[in-house]
């Protein structure tokens, strides 16, 4: 049961985070396409944030700071 329900967190945080195209992301002149940039540093970060971002500014993206 608990599973299922981590499962289920997973995939409700995995759609909000693609369904909303380049939320808090903002691109600098000549930036790689959101989506490729997005998915090229979902493989490579590993799921570490600071990875993830520093990834998407050698590609032309920064993230707006909270």
């Amino acid at each position: 049961m608990r599973q299922s329900v981590l499962v289920l967190a997973a995939a409700a945080l995995l759609s909000a985070c693609t369904s909303a195209p380049n939320s808090g992301w903002t691109a600098r002149e000549g930036a790689m396409p959101y989506e490729s940039a997005r998915a090229a540093c979902s493989e490579i970060s590993y799921n570490i944030e600071a990875n993830f971002i520093t990834c998407m500014a050698g590609r032309g993206w920064t993230k707006a700071k909270k």
